[in-house]
């Protein structure tokens, strides 16, 4: 182009395509007397995304810093590393997609993208707020991945747990088999904790007089850190899992004397040296155990699933959502029905409730009606003389006793 009479040379956008629509916006400029040579200060992408993951790594978990940074180095910066980021465009993001998922010989699951564009997408969010651009290309990039996973599935996807026998033989085959890992399966089954919360439980914190274990650290690449929620939070203790665990502070008293130990190890499961265990290890014991369960009916699925087996026993039980979602950790238990309602029991057979008058054939209702309205008729009884009672001799009387 020219500039002032001076033939000038820059080079632009990645592909032919790209460039002439640089060319035309710049003829547009030059016509109305608004081009400038000054040099764009509007950031690459790359250097977008390495100053967001410098600014804000001091405030990743360790598990995501890694992430973000491989998802970064090796797909974000080869694709869109040298555009600005204000000539990024959703085709950008698509062509990025197609080549993903079509040109690799092992093709990406649409989770794996979606992990790796959020990066870009909260960058482009930050660059939205401080004027940078106007809007985020990748604003719809949850509707797309939607599409592109509905086309790649034949089936619609449901998280995987055992069954009630499948859990007791894998149990059982841990008590024989891999005794060091029995008492970590016991309490995955039993709590619906993550493997690293298991693996950053300490003695402190189990209440054995309460039955309740509170969750307050997970090791995870080599370090102590909050929970993935950020939140403590507390969980039942079966008398199963209570046992086990009482079992197991007894076994670390003995080997205090015969390891020479000089206290009960804090962690509860730990190595045989008293120090933490080491993750790959507790994934080798596993593929170890996945293999002679296998054999005798169950199912090879993740040490995580014992997550999700949990939740769905109890909630096919018919165990409270919110109840399960405050074990899990949950946020709030929209995320717990978005993941388990599938396995919510949704078959109502009694349908009494739904009787509110007479028919030709009972005029004063069935007998489902009557029971309950004579239940209703006892519980407001009830209720009419405890006020009574409060009201002439100001006592309140003992609550009634549910029962074992």
């Amino acid at each position: 182009m020219h500039h002032h009479g001076r033939r000038k040379w820059k080079k632009i956008g990645q592909d032919k395509r790209e460039a002439q629509r640089v060319v035309h916006r710049i003829n547009a400029q030059l016509a109305l007397g608004e081009f400038s040579m000054h040099e764009d200060v509007t950031p690459t992408v790359g250097a977008a995304l390495s100053d967001w993951y410098t600014t804000y790594k001091p405030t990743f978990s360790a598990s995501y810093a890694q992430l973000a940074e491989i998802n970064i180095r090796l797909h974000l910066v080869p694709a869109f590393g040298s555009l600005r980021i204000d000539e990024i465009e959703e085709r950008h993001l698509l062509d990025f997609i197609r080549a993903k998922t079509e040109s690799m010989e092992r093709p990406l699951q649409t989770s794996t993208l979606r992990n790796i564009l959020s990066v870009l997408r909260r960058v482009l969010s930050l660059a939205v707020e401080r004027g940078e651009i106007k809007r985020n290309p990748c604003a719809r990039l949850s509707r797309v991945l939607g599409k592109i996973e509905r086309h790649q599935s034949n089936e619609v996807r449901q998280v995987s747990a055992w069954s009630r026998a499948e859990v007791a033989t894998l149990i059982e085959v841990a008590a024989k088999q891999e005794p060091v890992l029995y008492p970590l399966l016991t309490f995955l089954f039993s709590t619906g904790a993550r493997r690293g919360e298991a693996l950053g439980l300490k003695w402190e914190d189990i209440n054995f007089d309460e039955a309740r274990i509170d969750i307050r650290r997970a090791w995870v690449r080599g370090r102590l850190a909050p929970p993935k929620s950020g939140k403590a939070r507390s969980v039942v203790m079966s008398d199963g899992l209570a046992q086990v665990l009482h079992n197991l502070f007894m076994q670390r008293r003995k080997k205090v004397l015969s390891a020479g130990w000089k206290t009960v190890p804090e962690l509860v499961f730990c190595s045989e040296t008293g120090g933490p265990l080491d993750e790959r290890n507790v994934g080798r014991s596993w593929d170890r155990l996945r293999r002679k369960a296998q054999q005798v009916g169950v199912r090879p699925l993740r040490l995580h699933d014992a997550r999700h087996t949990f939740a769905s026993l109890a909630l096919a039980a018919g165990t409270n959502i919110a109840w399960v979602s405050s074990q899990l950790g949950h946020a709030n238990p929209e995320i717990t029905l978005r993941f388990y309602a599938h396995v919510i029991p949704d078959e109502q057979t009694d349908l009494g409730f739904l009787d509110f008058g007479g028919t030709k054939r009972h005029p004063d209702g069935t007998g489902t009606t009557k029971a309950a309205q004579a239940a209703g008729d006892d519980r407001a009884s009830h209720w009419k003389r405890k006020a009574f009672m409060e009201r002439e001799t100001g006592i309140e009387p003992a609550t009634l006793s549910l029962g074992s």
